[in-house]
């Protein structure tokens, strides 16, 4: 008796933290901002609010009707991959569909990088390159856009500050998530073509913008383009993304995928999704007509300056007070947007996501009811 009383005090003294990763050293890594029960007017998050309700809830409609959750989803997404690969005209074998586009990033990560490694981003962009990152064992090189306006890439300095065998992956995202601009192709060319590792491109947001590169990866066999369902799609709240690359790198991506990653109901609803063609364009044309219609209203303030953008949201440094004020101020009106000031060349500066007219007029109304009368 008095043996198993010691081998219980023993398992106690354990210190767990011991056997528990830190990758991020006692500090917290990327977490998405809370929503407020407050909230009536959610655009912070670059949600896609135009794709009308009443058919998305059809679409779900006709999901549980078709799906039987008690058996397990095609492993890797074929049927999904073959219709992407249609709509792209590439090779379904270069295609991989993950649980989410986080999750594609995670993937990325990982074929790539291991202890000792490094990926390279190029700030301020999106936080969940260095997430991955760092849950890997790897390090960061860490770069910078030039100042805004601008937020523009220079290849000269990128890839001047390189050291070939360590840096292993570079992480390009365009148009750029939070600035919203889209880089100049022959700059992203020039990146492609030199620098001396896989080069991941994240095309989130290009559906609103110019162009995309998906036609130049047979060219470019070191590249990954990464996608996502979450933005435009309107399937943020089903977690589907995917990326396009050579066959050879898409096979290993594939071998590090968990059993079964996308579920049943995603999958399927994906599908039905993507074969909504005359909602894409309305909802294109709603979205880009309302992003300059807002931007040209914005630019009518003298208290903050809008920056150009390409993507779903338009992100503004404010002038007369600092932005967590202003924040805060919005959320108590109800509005929800997103604080970038933490990044680099984003001093107090706010995100807002372009969803629908009577979203975008309340947000401008509380904005300038809150710079006008309350600060």
């Amino acid at each position: 008796m008095k043996k198993d009383q010691n081998i219980r005090q023993s398992k106690t003294k354990i210190n767990v933290k011991e056997f528990i990763n830190d990758p991020f050293k006692g500090k917290t890594g990327f977490m998405p901002d809370e929503v407020p029960e407050s909230i009536s007017t959610r655009i912070g998050l670059n949600e896609n609010l135009v794709f009308p309700k009443e058919i998305m809830d059809q679409l779900l409609l006709e999901v549980a009707k078709t799906i039987d959750p008690r058996v397990y989803p095609e492993d890797y997404s074929q049927s999904l991959c073959q219709l992407i690969a249609e709509q792209h005209d590439i090779n379904p074998n270069q295609i991989v569909v993950g649980n989410g586009g986080d999750k594609i990033i995670d993937l990325v990560v990982r074929l790539t990088i291991k202890c000792g490694n490094s990926s390279v981003i190029i700030r301020p962009t999106y936080p969940m390159y260095e997430h991955a990152t760092k849950v890997q064992g790897g390090t960061l090189t860490s770069l910078l856009l030039t100042p805004s306006p601008e937020f523009d890439l220079n290849p000269d300095y990128i890839l001047s500050n390189i050291t070939p065998g360590k840096d292993r992956l570079l992480f390009l995202c365009s148009p750029n998530n939070p600035t919203g601009n889209q880089f100049d192709r022959s700059k992203l060319e020039t990146l492609i073509q030199e620098f001396p590792g896989i080069v991941a491109l994240d095309e989130t947001y290009a559906i609103f913008a110019d162009y995309s590169m998906v036609a130049s990866l047979d060219t470019y066999p070191n590249l990954i383009i990464m996608k996502s369902l979450s933005k435009f799609y309107g399937m943020a709240g089903m977690r589907v993304g995917y990326c396009l690359s050579s066959e050879i790198i898409a096979s290993r991506m594939k071998e590090l995928l968990p059993a079964f990653n996308v579920n049943i109901a995603s999958q399927k609803l994906a599908q039905l999704v993507l074969h909504q063609t005359k909602v894409h364009q309305q909802m294109i044309d709603t979205i880009v007509q309302e992003r300059e219609r807002l931007y040209n209203e914005m630019q009518k303030i003298s208290e903050i300056t809008p920056y150009k953008s390409y993507t779903n949201f338009i992100l503004f440094k404010t002038l007369k007070a600092p932005a967590q004020t202003i924040n805060k101020k919005m959320i108590e009106k109800g509005v929800l947007l997103r604080n970038m000031s933490g990044m680099p060349h984003c001093d107090n500066t706010l995100r807002v996501t372009i969803t629908t007219k009577e979203n975008n007029d309340r947000f401008l109304k509380a904005l300038k009811n809150v710079l006008e009368k309350e600060i």
